[in-house]
């Protein structure tokens, strides 16, 4: 079976961890203030605080910001429960916001309509690798968490991804744009909140009690996390290599495949097409039964958790019935892209798409 994703590891992370190892401080010392630093001056900003995972990185934001029971946080539907999780453990009300066809990130037209008098927060992840219009969320006047993990490397507009909001958060997690197995990154220009963040992590040697957790990184993740950091530039060369590949291979099929833009760049962390007058999930089923490892770039709608109707949120459930995530890794081989054409052509060719497909 051909992979949808898997990290791309060598004999530098090997080296990095071994010397960890070599020390013998493996928990949270001056590697992850190493990591921290190196993250400021990648997304440039202020202050970096390294943490145990994306999850925690928001939910300690989140508690940085305040937010309680009396808020409500707007979130795209359109997203894995990692960003719902911290919510509801807070308390505050998730409230959904429907997707932008073009890129399936958020709407930024359905955010403003779901502002309220107790809006704490709108999270803003950056879907696939495809920068958000950040200019139409910055003119709410919310508080805006900016969630860089799919898109680290993009740019929005002149600014990199990771510089909008009142902070970003990041995951590191074994398939992320770079990982340190597991992990995450809360980036701020606030000293305030990165000071909160930081005390927020850790609940041993304090002066006063309130309640903390237990949210660091380790030396060894974050030894990892610097080596993955330099290769970064290098991961998004070659995967958008992949990507411009993949559309040659659909060329004027009807298939909508993604699109990049000089506003708003794509690293391709995912590769989404949209599947026109089908099934997602027959796709999904047939390349899986060609060897190929082919998803439904999200597992389930947010708001489906909760029982909402489908009919408020059109575009997440036309999403999930006509996109297909097909596989994109860095450390993907020709041989295995030629696997995964063939499939892909088979079927266009099986549905009567022959003619439109570049062969």
């Amino acid at each position: 079976m051909i992979p949808h994703s898997r990290p791309t590891l060598g004999t530098e992370e090997k080296k990095a961890c071994a010397d960890v190892i070599d020390s013998l401080h493996l928990a949270q010392g001056r590697k992850v203030e190493e990591f921290e630093k190196a993250f400021c001056a990648f997304t440039g900003r202020r202050h970096a605080v390294a943490v145990s995972s994306g999850t925690a990185a928001l939910h300690l934001t989140l508690v940085a910001l305040g937010v309680g029971q009396k808020h409500q946080v707007i979130i795209p539907s359109y997203n894995c429960a990692a960003i719902l999780q911290p919510i509801v453990a807070l308390r505050a009300k998730p409230v959904f916001a429907d997707i932008d066809p073009e890129d399936f990130n958020i709407s930024a037209a359905d955010t403003a309509r779901k502002i309220e008098k107790n809006t704490g927060a709108a999270v803003i992840p950056h879907l696939f690798g495809r920068a958000a219009d950040m200019d139409k969320f910055t003119k709410l006047h919310i508080p805006l968490i900016e969630d860089g993990t799919q898109a680290l490397g993009a740019k929005a507009g002149k600014k990199k991804v990771g510089c909008f909001g009142v902070a970003s958060i990041f995951s590191f997690y074994a398939t992320k744009m770079i990982t340190t197995g597991e992990g995450g990154m809360v980036v701020t220009d606030s000293k305030k909140m990165a000071d909160r963040v930081r005390d927020l992590r850790d609940y041993d040697k304090k002066e006063t009690f309130r309640p903390r957790t237990n949210s660091k990184m380790t030396d060894l993740e974050a030894a990892m996390g610097l080596v993955q950091l330099a290769k970064l530039s290098g991961f998004i060369q070659k995967r958008r290599s992949i990507a411009a590949r993949y559309a040659e291979v659909f060329g004027n099929a009807p298939v909508e495949i993604p699109r990049d833009a000089s506003s708003r760049d794509h690293v391709y962390f995912r590769y989404v097409v949209r599947v026109k007058g089908r099934k997602a999930l027959a796709w999904v089923k047939a390349l899986n039964k060609g060897g190929i490892e082919a998803k439904p770039p999200i597992f389930k709608p947010l708001h489906r958790y909760l029982n909402r109707a489908d009919s408020s949120f059109p575009e997440t459930a036309k999403a999930m019935a006509e996109a297909v995530s097909l596989p994109i890794f860095p450390a993907m081989t020709n041989e295995q892209f030629d696997c995964v054409r063939s499939e892909c052509l088979r079927l266009l060719t099986d549905a009567g798409a022959k003619s439109y497909v570049a062969i």
